[in-house]
């Protein structure tokens, strides 16, 4: 079976051998010309199976064929980073952190907190688009075990790591604070010319969006916190921005 499918605006064609991935890509399959084309063989797939011998050999391939999407991304503008990316107003905000430390408990208290304001874009495992015009979270059909996500593509405003902690706190990390941290989180291609290009992609993103560590708990005053905090940063620079056109009109 062969069908296309577009993630952060590049078509990709699947070539699977179970029916697993076609019916979780429903939403995001186009008839368009592919980019690029992917699959995984037999032995790609058993080899996933033996470290989760109770799972299906069509999720099993579903990660494959994803991991094998990932690494060509970068020569088409994007990476993949372990994340959750929920948005408010449009506008798209990252939380990055080690499995089970609570990502999808934070992004849910987003949920409550704005109601019809807010969206989730992916649970687990978005791609990250880096364009001239700045960087964009995009959904995809790898979503996690939640299931949480949708088909779009959001700017983002801002890159929080996460840490648990008894009180609430946030403070923007240095560059080389952030690099340290981001390097857990995505996936880095072994090949050239995927290789160079993640890292210009990477270089470009950490210029342009702004990194914080939040260290917080389970209450909704922790996504009040990290909201405000990384909303009144952009529009600080955005109002900064607009002083310095209207000067220089």
């Amino acid at each position: 079976m062969k069908f296309c499918i577009k993630l952060a605006g590049v078509v990709v064609e699947i070539r699977c051998r179970y029916s697993y991935i076609w019916q979780m890509c429903e939403g995001y399959r186009v008839e368009e010309a592919p980019a690029f084309a992917v699959c995984a063989s037999a032995d790609e797939i058993e080899t996933e199976r033996a470290s989760m011998p109770a799972a299906s050999l069509g999720y099993c391939e579903s990660l494959c064929i994803y991991r094998a999407i990932c690494c060509r991304m970068p020569q088409y503008g994007a990476f993949l980073m372990h994340a959750a990316v929920v948005a408010v107003d449009g506008e798209a905000y990252i939380f990055a952190a080690p499995s089970g430390t609570g990502k999808t408990t934070h992004i849910r208290l987003w949920l409550d907190l704005f109601g019809d304001r807010a969206q989730v874009v992916n649970g687990d495992k978005p791609l990250i688009r880096v364009e001239k015009e700045g960087v964009y979270a995009c959904g995809t059909p790898w979503q996690g075990k939640e299931r949480l996500g949708c088909n779009i593509m959001l700017p983002v405003r801002g890159v929080c790591f996460l840490e648990q902690s008894p009180q609430n706190s946030i403070r923007r990390l240095t560059m080389s604070e952030a690099g340290r941290r981001i390097f857990q989180q995505v996936l880095i291609p072994k090949k050239e010319p995927c290789f160079d290009c993640f890292w210009t992609l990477l270089e470009r993103m950490m210029t342009t969006v702004d990194f914080y560590l939040l260290q917080c708990n389970r209450e909704p005053a922790a996504a009040q916190l990290s909201y405000e905090t990384m909303r009144r940063k952009q529009d600080a620079e955005n109002q900064k921005g607009v002083f310095a056109a209207s000067s220089g009109g």
